[in-house]
């Protein structure tokens, strides 16, 4: 009788070892699935992430081959695949005959197949499988699969531990990833942004210039780094000079570009006694056949010559809000609106052109429709009548002041809201001495 309890004291014995022995190995296994989920989660490359996943899982539990699954853009798709792919395991079927990639995904839970059915010859032998799915912050964004146990008892609970721990580390490392990648896409974005703001600042032209009887002043703000908004003023004698100032409908690098090819063709043609509305008119056709591909994408542009031996200005407005005229001996304001339509959408457009006669003490506003387009609290617009208005009473000031002062008051009337897109502000002022 003592002999026998001896003897299974001696099998109690021995087989607590083997489980303490076991339960050892298993949290080694773990602290060890641990250490590389840690290292997976200091790497910042998606592609060397997901590489280092699927090696690890494939070597903690003993796999021949797997693959990664990941949801991007609404689509699966396999981004490692180690001897298999999706594509090959759409043929294992689980409840609701839904494969395994998506079941684990719905589910959210982790599944262990051991005993397959046969697959037929013309697929991949399949007689295990290990998926989990990856979920990162309540949301599944992929899944992990690796098949074959590479011991014919097939997968074990310990295996399903160790990959279920593996796979947390992966989905944080995943996301770390991807907002990195995101991140270093909006910093070169910004970058970019900036080297077109430098090119841009760079092709304007001073703020102030001075003629033999004349005297200009611009202010341009710019909504965001690259505006669409231009302006430029071409010397073309100490008594001639040309004065553009344009809008492009969008904004950022392809209005940046868009004006960038404008002043270039105004520049190469300015001062070469073309007949002003033929030019504008060649411009157009330019603008409908070579750079504006886009049914949303066009150009308001006014294009003034001014001869101050003469005392005149010839102008072509191309549908820009129209300079006001300030004539400084009957007090008159007026509009200068002969020219056509935009640029860049009418083919075969004729446009016109008109003469102005000048005085010493006029002055000429040109402004874009970050002026008169400026909404205040109570949803009414600055306007063009309210601006008439501010000419007129501050028609004595200098250039620079009037500028400065119509700035301001825009800004003053302008509601701030940081969910309102506040539009590039162009104002340049022409004054005759």
């Amino acid at each position: 009788m003592l002999s026998r309890i001896e003897d299974h004291l001696a099998i109690f014995e021995k087989r607590l070892y083997e489980l303490e022995i076991k339960l050892a190995d298993q949290n080694s296994q773990l602290e060890d699935v641990a250490r590389m989920g840690l290292m997976i989660t200091s790497i910042l490359d998606l592609e060397s992430v997901l590489a280092a996943v699927m090696e690890m899982a494939i070597r903690t539990v003993g796999g021949e081959v797997g693959c990664i699954v990941l949801q991007e853009n609404g689509q699966l798709s396999t981004r490692v695949s180690w001897g298999v792919d999706r594509e090959t395991l759409a043929v294992v079927r689980m409840e609701g005959d839904v494969d395994v990639v998506n079941w684990v995904m719905q589910s959210g839970e982790i599944a262990v197949i051991n005993e397959m059915p046969s697959l037929g010859d013309e697929h991949v032998k399949i007689d295990s499988i290990l998926a989990a799915p990856l979920i990162s912050r309540d949301m599944t964004i992929g899944a992990l699969v690796v098949v074959n146990k590479d011991s014919e008892s097939g997968f074990a609970e310990e295996d399903k531990l160790r990959v279920e721990m593996l796979v947390r580390f992966a989905a944080v490392a995943i996301e770390n990833a991807n907002l990195m990648k995101s991140k270093l896409r909006s910093q070169k974005m910004e970058q970019e942004l900036e080297l077109a703001r430098t090119v841009q600042q760079a092709l304007l032209p001073d703020s102030t210039a001075t003629f033999e009887g004349a005297i200009i002043e611009a202010k341009y703000v710019p909504a965001g780094h690259v505006g669409g908004d231009y302006f430029d003023i071409i010397r073309l004698s100490d008594h001639e000079f040309v004065v553009i100032v344009g809008d492009v409908s969008n904004k950022g690098v392809p209005a940046a570009l868009m004006m960038a090819a404008v002043r270039s063709v105004f520049r190469m043609e300015a001062g070469k006694n073309l007949q002003m509305d033929l030019m504008v008119t060649d411009l157009n056709t330019f603008l409908c056949d070579q750079v504006l591909r886009s049914k949303n994408m066009f150009l308001s542009l006014a294009y003034c010559y001014f001869n101050l031996n003469f005392m005149t200005c010839t102008y072509v407005n191309a549908g820009h809000l129209p300079p006001i005229h300030f004539q400084k001996t009957s007090k008159e304001v007026i509009e200068w609106r002969t020219g056509g339509v935009v640029l860049g959408q009418f083919p075969g457009y004729e446009y016109q052109c008109e003469t102005i006669p000048l005085e010493q003490g006029d002055k000429v506003l040109f402004y874009t429709d970050g002026v008169s387009e400026s909404e205040n609290a109570a949803g009414e617009l600055y306007g063009r009548a309210r601006l008439r208005e501010f000419v007129e009473t501050n028609a004595a000031l200098s250039p620079s002041q009037l500028t400065e002062r119509l700035l301001k008051e825009v800004d003053d009337f302008r509601v701030v809201d940081p969910n309102v897109q506040i539009d590039d502000t162009t104002v340049l002022v022409v004054e005759i001495r």
